[in-house]
């Protein structure tokens, strides 16, 4: 397996390379570390101040910069792959990602700062979007620990699939413990009680519900997990079921539904308090 952790060497960055080093012994894991460097200014910005030798100073400064950048990458991890770029971070992850061939991509999320950001997502939410590649996310508050117990957020589709099969590969190198988990929708109430409820509903819905733990229950014993059902929104539900069973780290599939404030892997991004693995 290749492990990609790009890093802009803050605290979130630091939790996710915790992460990588958990997964690199158990999974046999090759890592690569990528930090990208904004390109530099090319047009001078000191009008009528600037010469050609603080243009030499500026250089030599840059260059400095750089080298002393690259020896802390290099000692963040020592027998790991280590690149320095220059570029777009978002575009030189994608590329690394599909050059190198990557299985993981493992990255800090520092949440949505902007409101460009959270219009077009935060740098990790679209590498998440368009790397076609598991991303596991951790925040800078997120508690990073020895991998002991998953839960797999599964919508009963084929991306959720896809998540709950890459946790099992994980959960077997690890001795992890897995807890498959579905959320039904409450029934909203409504303001005023303007009619009684009809008993026709609440059949149609029980034999829903019991259908949908049949297909859990099944789906769940496929993959060795313990299938737990709970009525409750989908970031509710993994928000409460993180503490209360001691759980280590999420996987979920990628929503495809989007919203001008988000979808719902944006917002269990920003609420985890655990890594997040975002299977395609």
């Amino acid at each position: 397996m290749k492990i990609l952790h790009p890093t802009d060497f803050s605290e979130a960055s630091m939790k996710a390379l915790e992460v990588v080093r958990q997964l690199k012994e158990p999974l046999h894991a090759e890592v690569i570390l990528l930090h990208t460097i904004e390109a530099p200014r090319s047009t001078p910005i000191y009008g009528d101040y600037w010469n050609e030798s603080l243009n030499e100073v500026v250089k030599k400064g840059q260059l400095e910069a750089i080298e002393t950048t690259r020896r802390h990458l290099e000692r963040l991890e020592p027998d790991a792959e280590a690149h320095l770029e220059i570029g777009h971070p978002f575009k030189t992850i994608l590329r690394f990602a599909r050059e190198k061939d990557v299985d993981l991509i493992a990255m800090g999320t520092h949440g949505l700062d902007s409101f460009m950001d959270r219009i077009l997502g935060s740098i990790t939410e679209r590498v998440i979007e368009l790397a076609r590649r598991p991303v596991v996310s951790t925040r800078a508050n997120a508690e990073v620990r020895p991998f002991k117990h998953f839960l797999v957020a599964t919508a009963l589709a084929e991306p959720s699939r896809r998540a709950l099969t890459f946790a099992k590969k994980i959960a077997e190198a690890t001795g992890a413990r897995l807890t498959l988990m579905h959320s039904i929708e409450p029934i909203p109430e409504p303001p005023l009680p303007i009619h009684m409820p009809d008993p026709a509903a609440a059949d149609v819905r029980q034999q829903y519900v019991e259908q949908v733990a049949k297909d859990l229950q099944t789906l769940a014993s496929e993959f060795g997990a313990q299938p737990l059902l709970k009525e409750a929104k989908p970031v509710d539900a993994v928000c409460q079921v993180v503490p209360e069973l001691d759980i280590d780290a999420v996987f979920i599939g990628r929503s495809r539904q989007r919203r001008f404030m988000g979808s719902v892997t944006r917002e269990i991004l920003e609420r985890a308090a655990v890594p997040v693995f975002v299977h395609p």
